[in-house]
């Protein structure tokens, strides 16, 4: 034990640790990264909950049928279109008709986070 009542082995732990302004920094860089980030890698971890098994493996181009929880607006519906051929409505305005959906383009549809479940077009 030293003359301050600390033991060498304390010391240097204390030195270890970042500084409260460091930690500081850190939390801002990881928040921020959540900001950014965040839905897109909620999106994919959530990605099979959307696509059902008879999608999930597919090999070739698959008509589908997109559905949200919600009304969309133009935004959505644009954004839907941009991974397949639109074929109308499915008799709501939720339900979005796409055909020749790829399979990557339709994994990469699964990975949207306001996409309610994705169906095959029957």
């Amino acid at each position: 034990m030293s003359l301050t009542g600390t033991s060498p082995g304390a010391a240097r732990r204390r030195h270890l640790l970042p500084g409260r302004d460091l930690r500081r920094f850190m939390i801002g860089v990881v928040l921020i990264a959540l900001v950014l980030f965040g839905q897109e890698l909620y999106g994919i971890a959530t990605r099979n909950s959307r696509l059902p098994p008879e999608l999930r493996g597919a090999t070739a181009p698959r008509n589908v049928i997109v559905v949200l929880d919600f009304k969309p607006e133009r935004f959505h519906s644009e954004r839907v279109q941009q991974y397949g051929a639109f074929a109308g409505r499915d008799g709501a305005l939720n339900r979005i008709r796409l055909r020749q959906v790829s399979p990557s383009r339709l994994n990469e549809l699964a990975d949207i986070p306001w996409i309610a479940h994705i169906e095959p077009m029957k």
